[in-house]
């Protein structure tokens, strides 16, 4: 059984930096929007929430992954 080829990009401290700064307004953003949505007078659209959750998920999970 292989191993998964990873490939690995070499980016300069500033760029980490700049993608790490985006990647934690992006989750911001879209925890706002959550909660918003929360409360909103209207039904809560629950595909709506869980893209978000997804999206909130998958933007920590490469966080997590980025050098700091």
């Amino acid at each position: 059984m292989s191993q998964p080829a990873t490939a690995h990009v070499n980016l300069s401290d500033g760029d980490i930096r700049q993608l790490r700064q985006q990647l934690q307004a992006e989750i911001t953003w879209l925890q706002r929007q959550m909660e918003e949505m929360f409360d909103a007078d209207s039904e809560l659209d629950l595909s709506l929430q869980q893209t978000y959750k997804e999206m909130i998920f998958s933007r920590r999970a490469l966080l997590g992954r980025i050098p700091r």
